[in-house]
């Protein structure tokens, strides 16, 4: 009787302990697993994106998800994310059917390094009597260069104020401008506005969001956020992006050939190669202009365990291209 009281005391101190040590796990991985947008209009669709930082020492992987509601829509940077790197998790939220407060997120489903469920949640209070058509400013896929395109939604007002306004506008990054103009009042008391938004050349290759934030004259005063999305292509791609070398020894050296590619419509030349680590060195097998490069890269793994990361810069002979990188991710650990 004894022996079994033991047992079971013991197993229930396992178990708190164990489920203590998840929690503790899911903390630093998931620092943020709620936002709330606060007051948003009608037919907007609003992005958050919870970041997914590995801490630990054995890689995450993100098995599967579900959302909530309709509504969201789910954007996972990497499924699977290396010792010491993070990725994000964007979820965004399609208010059109909705009014009042709303409540939606998604759950993550991991299977490595334990199976888990983690939820991420959204919440919003929906203003019936503010409306905008299209959701969201979305430039879809642009080329970068000196001068970027423009686009522009409208914002209807039927809220019963005949002086309702929008008095300032604020933007998360220089990287964007954004204009609010009034365009009309019709006789049922409706305010259109036309808000625009122009990409700045400043902005760099890849997927691009901000966010503009209207500040309205209503008492108090409130603000409705905007999303901006755009996805930036430059002349000159490298593929893939980011190289994963898994579990390598401490001293043990990885050569892969022919695995990365750096392209290009137009013949061009690669002009330099940085490696951020001196452990890392890459090499062009054949020099000369050439619409698809490819790239040789030994690895010399530390002597010393842990998380490895390093960035190869690419620069080519192609005016008002930017460089391009490369990023390597491996794990350096002794043989078991």
């Amino acid at each position: 009787m004894r022996r079994s009281l033991l047992l079971a005391v013991l197993g229930s101190c396992l178990a708190t302990s164990r489920a203590r040590a998840d929690s503790d796990w899911l903390t630093t991985v998931f620092p943020e697993r709620g936002h709330d947008f606060g007051v948003v209009a009608r037919g907007s669709q609003v992005r958050h994106s919870f970041p997914v930082v590995n801490r630990t020492n054995f890689d995450i992987r993100i098995a599967d998800k579900r959302t909530k509601c309709g509504c969201t829509d789910v954007r996972i940077g990497a499924t699977v994310i290396p010792p010491g790197t993070q990725t994000t998790v964007e979820a965004t939220l399609n208010t059109t059917n909705f009014q009042g407060f709303k409540a939606s997120g998604l759950t993550l489903i991991l299977d490595r390094p334990a199976f888990v469920e983690v939820d991420l949640n959204l919440t919003c209070f929906i203003r019936g009597d503010i409306v905008m058509n299209p959701g969201q400013l979305d430039f879809g896929s642009v080329r970068r260069s000196a001068k970027l395109p423009s686009t522009a939604l409208t914002l209807t007002y039927a809220g019963g104020r005949s002086d309702w306004e929008i008095v300032q506008m604020k933007t998360q990054t220089p990287k964007v401008k954004a204009q609010a103009r009034e365009q009309s009042r019709t006789a049922d008391g409706q305010i259109h506005w036309l808000i625009t938004a122009t990409l700045q050349p400043s902005i760099t290759d890849g997927y691009f969001r901000d966010e503009i934030t209207l500040v309205t004259n209503d008492t108090p005063p409130q603000t409705i956020p905007i999303s901006v999305v755009a996805h930036v292509q430059g002349g000159v791609s490298v593929s893939p992006s980011i190289l994963n070398l898994g579990r390598v020894r401490p001293g043990e050296t990885i050569v892969k050939a022919n695995v990365v590619h750096v392209r290009s419509a137009a013949p061009f030349a690669l002009t330099k190669l940085t490696a951020s680590r001196p452990e890392l060195e890459p090499v062009e097998p054949r020099p000369g202009s050439l619409t698809d490069h490819t790239l040789n890269l030994t690895l010399k793994a530390p002597e010393t365990p842990g998380p490895y990361h390093a960035i190869v810069t690419i620069e080519t002979d192609l005016k008002q291209e930017t460089p391009v990188q490369l990023k390597i991710f491996a794990t350096v650990a002794p043989t078991p």
